[in-house]
């Protein structure tokens, strides 16, 4: 009896150990991605606007791909920052949803995805976001004339890339992401300890980027988000406080979010990018 007590003991020891390991930042870090690293070949035409492809130099001199539309030089810019999975080739509809109305856009393609080099990390995405926000200022007449868009993940990349950047951009769209990795942790799991999801604290912190976003910023999210819940797209447009603005899609998933947004998501889009690059 005695010895049975022990090896279950010990077993649950064991588990309690793996689980603390596993609710690591460095762990979670790796979990957070799911590049897809296969070529996603050259950049089609969208809208009658030829694609052209563009290699960027982050800080720290991994080289990563991006997808450029550039509708005319005098044109507003987007940089357009995707979700965790897949990768840049995915996301042509929305180039051409925003060449359409027309804005040029580069979409990113994050270190590790699309055959780019390296591995992607908290911090080496955001490296990547600022060289390709570098890249669209310097060819688009400067920051002023740029507004980064993020769904899902890529609301963190533009978040954090307007936090950091000295010379900060016209303004932000966030759509379909979260307050911070913590916080996801306890939707995801909310079984676990307090004290395990605490672990992740201030990693992937949307919130307190939002806090500190000098530039205008629209919040948009789906009601019916099952996956990231819309509360917490909610917190992030009141963290902004009067500098944002919220605009939540009835019926719309986390997935399916343009396709159930249609015209009335893409319009306000390219109309918020118009207004803040033109004040």
């Amino acid at each position: 009896m005695a010895g049975s007590v022990l090896r279950w003991t010990g077993l649950i020891l064991i588990l309690g150990v793996l689980v603390y390991l596993l609710i690591s930042p460095q762990v979670a870090e790796r979990l957070v991605f799911l590049p897809d690293a296969s070529d996603p070949g050259a950049p089609p035409e969208v809208a009658g606007v030829s694609g052209e492809e563009v290699w960027l130099e982050a800080s720290d001199g991994i080289r990563v791909r991006g997808w450029w539309w550039e509708v005319s030089p005098e044109a507003p810019a987007v940089v357009f920052f995707h979700g965790n999975a897949g990768h840049l080739g995915h996301r042509v509809f929305t180039a051409r949803e925003l060449v359409e109305r027309g804005l040029s856009v580069l979409v990113l393609g994050y270190r590790g995805y699309g055959g780019a080099e390296g591995v992607p990390t908290e911090a080496g995405v955001l490296r990547d976001g600022e060289a390709a926000f570098q890249w669209v200022a310097d060819r688009s007449g400067g920051a002023a004339r740029v507004v980064l868009h993020g769904r899902s993940l890529g609301g963190f990349v533009a978040l954090g890339v307007a936090k950091q950047s000295q010379s900060g951009p016209a303004g932000v769209v966030v759509e379909s992401s979260f307050t911070s990795l913590e916080e996801m942790a306890r939707v995801v799991y909310p079984f676990l300890p307090r004290f395990l999801v605490r672990r992740l604290r201030g990693h992937f912190d949307n919130e307190a980027a939002a806090r500190s976003l000098a530039a205008p910023m629209l919040v948009i999210h789906g009601t019916a988000d099952d996956l990231i819940p819309m509360e917490m797209g909610a917190r992030l447009a009141e963290a902004a406080g009067g500098g944002a603005e919220w605009l939540a899609l009835e019926g719309a998933g986390h997935n399916d979010l343009p396709l159930v947004g249609g015209r009335e998501y893409w319009d306000r889009v390219a109309a918020f990018v118009r207004e803040v690059t033109e004040r």
